[in-house]
């Protein structure tokens, strides 16, 4: 199995320089509430969306790849904005290992905090001074935010495995897609509604094993607490197929973990469920799916360490729960 350096070989000199704008952005945003400069937190996370963004210019046959070095920053902005907003809905006080920033000041800056980080993804994107692009990275926003209000809106209703995908779907698979589909629109190329199907699958399949991993890894592994979406009732796949596979005293068992923090006898008990019941066996399998019809998606794009690259990955998002 290729380790994540190997992967981004193909875009690593652009993707360094991502990395260091966005530690530069953090400053920023720090140095607004805390009124001095600061050194930026560690860079965590995989930077999977702005290492597409680069793989999938390369794919689509851009001659200069560093040209796409803001609009893969402007997107992990957008993802990074949505995970400050995720934090203070969650009432998450780690993220990453780290504290949150609704944990290290409060709810109300930290929101402040990711609408400032939002418009700033906006602004570097804007450089392309494309109402297109702009647009594409709108359609991400306004996506994630509409399967959220509606899985809100649901969350006193059954889960069934359809809504559970339209959440996947919306939540992660929108910003996939669109980070891969939108250098498209700055090169000549037939290969968007490709490069926007690749992302979309691979998306879904990255959400599902987030949503095992969730119940299956500790804290340290995870880097937050685990069994989170259990405690905030929310409706992912593992949680409805481990739901429909426990006796009447597991489902009231699991029922009891709603909105209080498990004990770690309750988080051992589901990481064993999980396996037991075949939940994650299930969960694992759909997932393969989608990643199967991620690397189907790249089939049409020309034979490039891109796109090699990029087949790849979909390996990577699955070996995750090795």
């Amino acid at each position: 199995m290729m380790i994540l350096d190997e992967l981004y070989r193909p875009v690593k000199h652009e993707l360094d320089q991502v990395k260091t704008r966005l530690g530069e952005l953090w400053s920023e945003a720090l140095a607004l509430v805390h009124g001095r400069d600061l050194k930026p937190p560690a860079m965590g996370g995989k930077l999977l969306r702005p290492a597409l963004c680069l793989l999938s210019a390369g794919a689509s046959g851009a001659r200069d790849v560093d040209h796409f070095v803001s609009l893969a920053t402007g997107m992990e902005v957008l993802h990074l904005a949505a995970l400050v907003h995720d934090d203070v809905v969650d009432s998450s006080d780690t993220r990453r290992g780290q504290r949150s920033l609704n944990a290290q000041w409060d709810n109300h800056t930290a929101v402040l905090g990711g609408d400032y980080i939002m418009a700033r993804g906006i602004e570097i994107i804007g450089v392309y001074d494309s109402v297109p692009v702009i647009l594409s990275a709108l359609d991400s926003i306004c996506q994630m935010a509409a399967g959220e209000l509606k899985n809100f809106g649901r969350s006193q209703e059954p889960p069934d495995e359809e809504s559970c995908i339209r959440l996947a779907r919306h939540k992660t698979g929108s910003l996939f897609a669109i980070t891969c589909a939108t250098p498209a629109l700055l090169v000549e190329t037939d290969h968007r509604d490709a490069l926007y199907q690749y992302g979309m699958s691979l998306g879904v399949a990255f959400q599902l094993i987030d949503d095992v991993l969730d119940l299956a890894q500790d804290e340290q592994t995870l880097g937050k607490p685990s069994c989170r979406d259990i405690v905030e009732g929310k409706q992912t796949l593992p949680i409805l197929y481990l739901h429909e596979a426990l006796d009447a005293e597991g489902k009231q068992r699991l029922q009891r973990m709603r909105g209080a923090e498990p004990a770690d006898a309750d988080r051992d008990w589901v990481h064993a469920m999980l396996s037991e019941t075949g939940a994650r066996a299930r969960t694992e399998k759909l997932a393969t799916a989608y990643a199967t019809e991620a690397r189907a998606a790249l089939d049409p794009l020309p034979g490039t360490p891109y796109r090699d690259s990029m087949r790849n990955l979909a390996d990577f998002v699955l070996a995750r729960v090795a």
